[in-house]
């Protein structure tokens, strides 16, 4: 954000990582949709590195930092968007 405003202007104005974005900055939440991707992509790429390194005890490490960075991960807060829910009148 700081070294290119251009850039952060940019992915700002993406239609697929604004609202991320905005969603991040404005409350600090995701929403399930990209809790779950996210979760699914940390595991498939952590998967994949643990079946292509070649030593036991890195395979144990990336299990160990896969196994943190998840239980961070799912702990963030959802963000709940009113306008794709129904209205209760």
């Amino acid at each position: 954000m700081r070294s290119s405003p251009r850039f952060h202007r940019w992915l700002s104005e993406h239609a697929t990582f604004g609202p991320i974005i905005t969603n991040w900055h404005q409350y600090r939440a995701v929403s399930q949709k990209v809790k779950w991707r996210g979760a699914l992509v940390m595991i498939a790429s952590f998967s994949f590195s643990i079946y292509v390194v070649p030593h036991d005890w890195l395979k144990i490490m990336l299990l160990v930092m896969l196994l943190g960075l998840l239980s961070w991960f799912i702990r963030l807060p959802v963000i709940e968007h009113l306008a794709d829910q129904e209205e209760n009148h």
